[in-house]
């Protein structure tokens, strides 16, 4: 242990003892450990001007560098390789730093060997990112098949594609002492709100990592609330869904490395909407959402409803009823909170195991494994079929939930109202029920509030959270003016109101 602090001192030592100021290969290499994978090539023009290629041989596409950037550097005649050489983006530095950045971004650099202490960067990254795909989690029947990728760039273009207008900006950051991760703000001047901006801004220049692994990395710093099971910050693999925020006066964070987007910011209601309620009749895309949100509630409660009735409110249910399930809990040594706590548990066990699984496995290995294990717990009296039927529904009601993380604050809220349940009854639940509201009056969201347009409440935002109004009569805060008059035609053919 020993000799390995005493030879990451001597490390330490030599790089600390090269003029880091100085542009040169040596202290380039040095700062790169002299890696195995650092290329340096030496060429002569057609004049015979020596030049010093150095590139990162992993990062760099071979045919760029010989057919757009080594081809013309041969056949130069005026030393004017700004002109002369043909690429993406040239750069002209005399920055070690910067030479570092850039390098590892795919990159490589120039040198002129008679000693000029400035360099040319030349873009000539290789493209190993996939190629744009259909969206894996949020799927639609009628939306578009594109979805983002792992690149930053790509990802971009495909919002560029679905937001065309000049006001679309686009601000850059970098973040990481040890590894570098590039971080896009994306949002249209004029329909974002400036406060929004600013706040997103001032939180991003307090982080400070030493590398990013996950957009879980930047939201865990950025959002406002902490402590909370309900996620602040939209997370969409869309670029539609991401445009169309935008166009709703949204920011959009990128973080290269990531195939989703972050949307900011965010509400409650924005979590139960996919781009199929815009696509679809209003009427439908309305049910639709407020079917989603009856489920989520229905996951919510329901064990907890159990619970209460089969331990305390008897007289809530038909007579018939009482004798059947009455009938099956007799046989179960445990009391129906514990019986709803094992089925819960193994149902989460389940999920966890099926989505570890090969997609082809997974769905095989859910049904029967969720049938066999359930049919087995009530025929060896462990649990009765009444919380087997329960905790069935509510599965099924928080698989309608479109947003994971949405769905996943029900598997966190639902144990503690069946413990207030078995405890108090409804009463409980209801203590349980106005502390979750009480909570999601408190949160907010970049200084937005999440829980509008409950608390607070307002009355023209219903037109686009549990229904879905004509686009025509929608009015959003910070976006488009009401554009009623795309119906002003109706005027001309008909007397009938529109």
């Amino acid at each position: 242990m020993l000799f390995k602090q005493n030879k990451s001192q001597t490390k330490i030592q030599k790089k600390s003892s090269i003029n880091q100021s100085v542009l040169s290969i040596e202290n380039i290499k040095t700062q790169l450990n002299h890696s195995d994978d650092i290329m340096e090539r030496e060429l002569h023009s057609y004049k015979n001007h020596s030049y010093i290629i150095l590139y990162l041989s992993p990062l760099v596409d071979q045919d760029i560098l010989e057919s757009k950037i080594i081809k013309p550097l041969i056949k130069m005649e005026n030393n004017d390789i700004q002109n002369e050489v043909h690429n993406e983006e040239i750069i002209r530095t005399n920055s070690n730093e910067e030479v570092i950045k850039r390098l590892l971004e795919g990159y490589c650099l120039i040198l002129e060997k008679s000693g000029k202490k400035e360099g040319f960067l030349l873009k000539a990254l290789a493209a190993y990112d996939r190629e744009v795909t259909e969206p894996s989690i949020e799927q639609t029947i009628q939306g578009a098949n594109v979805g983002f990728v792992e690149s930053i760039d790509k990802n971009i273009f495909l919002l560029r594609q679905n937001t065309r207008t000049p006001k679309l900006t686009v601000k850059s950051y970098t973040f990481g002492t040890v590894t570098t991760t590039d971080v896009r703000i994306v949002y249209v001047e004029g329909l974002a709100n400036p406060e929004v901006i600013k706040k997103l801004e001032k939180r991003l220049k307090y982080f400070n990592v030493d590398s990013i692994r996950s957009p879980g990395d930047i939201t865990d710093s950025i959002e406002d609330h902490t402590f909370t099971p309900f996620p602040q910050l939209l997370l969409t693999e869309r670029p539609d869904r991401a445009s169309a925020n935008l166009k709703d006066g949204k920011v959009v964070l990128l973080i290269d490395g990531s195939p989703v987007a972050i949307v900011l910011p965010a509400t409650f209601m924005s979590f139960f909407s996919t781009p199929d309620d815009y696509i679809t009749r209003w009427e439908l895309g309305s049910f639709f959402r407020f079917l989603r949100l009856f489920s989520y509630m229905n996951a919510l409660l329901l064990p907890s409803l159990y619970v209460a009735v089969v331990s305390f409110h008897y007289e809530m249910i038909p007579l018939e009823l009482v004798y059947s399930l009455q009938t099956s809990i007799s046989y179960v040594p445990f009391p129906p909170v514990i019986e709803l706590l094992i089925l819960q548990l193994s149902l989460e066990l389940l999920r966890e195991a099926s989505i570890r699984l090969p997609p082809s496995v997974a769905t095989t290995f859910g049904i029967v494994g969720a049938v066999v294990v359930g049919t087995a717990m009530v025929e060896a009296g462990i649990v009765s079929f009444g919380a087997l039927i329960i905790v069935s529904i509510t599965a099924v009601s928080s698989f309608v939930q479109p947003n994971i993380e949405m769905r996943s604050s029900i598997r966190v809220l639902g144990f503690p109202l069946m413990i207030y349940a078995a405890i108090f009854g409804f009463t409980g639940i209801w203590v349980g029920l106005l502390t979750i509201f009480i909570h999601l009056s408190r949160i907010r969201s970049f200084g937005e509030p999440y829980f509008v347009p409950f608390a607070p409440l307002k009355v023209r935002d219903f037109k686009d959270t549990i229904v879905r109004v004509p686009s025509w009569m929608r009015n959003k805060t910070h976006a488009f003016k009401k554009v009623k008059k795309s119906r002003k035609w109706k005027l001309d053919e008909s007397e009938e109101p529109y």
